[in-house]
């Protein structure tokens, strides 16, 4: 079990009740739907929410918050098994609530940046509490199409699609879901560029220029010949949710198992490039990826099996 390694903070409350601004809700996900996408607002509300549950039980100021409290809510949190992700999007969406109420940001205290501290430190000793999902590299892909035939079908030749595209993109499943006709360009040499317009990294929405295999486009040819309604609207007609459960399908049915999700592709194309010994540069282009640390987090089998050239 976790155990909170600094002072056990003390809850300071207002009258010994809740004390939250009318509607703040409603005010968090307006500040932010503009800035952030859609799911990252969606994943705010239901993190502010779990807040001011846990504020409201007990007898806490959730608006504005005393840092104490925030970073009393973290440890008990992490005590009943919340990912450190999960925490600091906590934090982040308690300072945005914070920041959208014109209040003091209780996360900037140094009480809760010690407790985070403590409770990533924590989490590192125990071990990783994250499963990496399991990748769409090229083997993979080449297993799904045998399983998948000659992708006669609209279903089948969606889904090949689907495995395809994420698997040389490195599309994130929301990425997917939102993929429009529009954004899919055909180059001389039958490649393909995709354009994708705003992303997790991407909050200003300058958008980015990713490449796609001639395979994968010939994938998204079919497809779109299947279905019947031309290269206009979206590509997919999915949810992220749908997605990612078409990938875990198709793996499962080609006999890979478990483990594969929306977030496969992204896992896959980095490996692949890894394997081909593309520079860093290159990879964090075609992910979009601000900085190597996700490279090297998806890419550590592969690069530790470099030490055998020396063993």
């Amino acid at each position: 079990m976790t155990r909170f390694d600094h002072p056990t903070p003390t809850v300071k409350t207002t009258q010994g009740a809740v004390a939250v601004e009318g509607n703040v809700t409603e005010r968090l996900e307006t500040a932010i739907r503009d800035s952030k996408a859609p799911a990252t607002v969606r994943a705010y509300r239901a993190a502010w929410r779990k807040w001011e549950g846990w504020a409201t039980q007990h007898g806490a100021t959730a608006m504005p918050a005393q840092p104490d409290a925030v970073a009393l809510f973290l440890a008990k949190r992490a005590e009943e098994g919340m990912s450190v992700p999960s925490l600091r999007l906590a934090v982040a969406a308690i300072a945005a609530a914070h920041d959208a109420a014109g209040h003091a940001n209780p996360c900037a205290d140094r009480v809760v940046k010690t407790a985070m501290k403590g409770l990533v430190r924590q989490a590192a000793q125990e071990g990783p509490t994250q499963r990496q999902a399991a990748a769409l590299t090229v083997d993979a892909v080449a297993s799904i199409r045998h399983a998948l035939g000659d992708c006669g079908t609209p279903v089948k030749a969606r889904d090949m699609a689907i495995v395809s595209l994420l698997a040389c993109t490195g599309l994130r499943r929301s990425e997917a879901a939102a993929l429009d006709w529009s954004q899919v360009g055909t180059e001389a040499d039958g490649s393909g560029r995709l354009t994708v317009t705003r992303s997790k990294t991407d909050q200003e929405g300058e958008g980015a220029v990713v490449a796609v295999t001639s395979a994968a486009m010939r994938d998204l040819e079919r497809w779109a010949e299947l279905q019947g309604q031309g290269r206009t609207g979206s590509v997919f007609g999915l949810s992220g949710r749908q997605v990612s459960r078409r990938v875990a399908d198709c793996a499962k049915a080609a006999g890979l198992g478990d483990g594969f999700s929306g977030h496969s592709g992204r896992v896959g194309m980095a490996i692949t490039m890894l394997r081909n010994q593309a520079p860093s540069a290159a990879i964090m282009r075609q992910g979009r990826w601000n900085s190597e640390r996700m490279i090297s987090r998806y890419g550590r089998n592969e690069t530790a099996g470099e030490a055998l050239r020396y063993l």
